[in-house]
């Protein structure tokens, strides 16, 4: 199956370096990913987003192919731009939330599932135990109820070595926001 993979930029307040938020849909299908719908559904949650922060969506990006990661061409689609976030900037540097995203699909025995982070968000959402007011996870749960229903959302499983054509995609069935405070890290930490 070919995938069309979408590459959402954020960019100012606590980010350091390229921040992205990657999302994979239906090649098949869709001649083009639900580009104006999911910059709507983030545009909808503005309210969580640091105003110091801006995500920036893209016109056009890659297609791949599922079992190999190569790359087969280029979509070109149009509702892009971008979207500034509207809280107050005070934000925790690299923590937001996380949504799981579950598919019907089983790789190695194991269920296929994805996650995509949403980091920064602003301050004023967290509650003093660690959670999320329930206000923000109110936002968080209906953005990512937006993105799934935008159509055609997959979850890549990458080829498990390098040149390798054994990865595969499943399309998304279900997702999970947890109330529960996200971080970001890399191994340079």
């Amino acid at each position: 199956m070919h995938l069309h993979r979408m590459v959402i930029d954020w960019s100012g307040g606590s980010i350091v370096g390229r921040s992205v938020t990657v999302l994979h849909f239906d090649g098949s299908s869709l001649p083009a990913p639900p580009v104006a719908t999911v910059k709507a559904a983030f545009t909808a949650a503005a309210a969580i987003i640091p105003g110091n922060v801006t995500l920036t969506f893209p016109n056009s990006g890659d297609t791949i192919e599922d079992t190999t990661g190569a790359l087969t061409g280029v979509w070109s689609g149009s509702g892009g731009g971008t979207v500034a976030g509207s809280a107050p900037a005070a934000q925790a540097a690299g923590v937001g939330a996380c949504t799981t995203w579950s598919t019907g699909g089983i790789v190695n025995g194991r269920k296929l599932r994805g996650r995509t982070f949403f980091v920064p968000l602003a301050a004023g959402g967290y509650d003093s135990d660690g959670t999320f007011l329930t206000s923000t996870y109110g936002v968080l749960t209906t953005l990512a109820n937006a993105i799934m229903a935008s159509g055609g959302l997959a979850v890549w499983h990458r080829p498990t070595i390098p040149g390798g054509a054994d990865g595969t995609s499943y399309g998304v069935l279900s997702n999970r926001v947890r109330d529960k405070v996200a971080f970001l890290s890399s191994r340079r930490d």
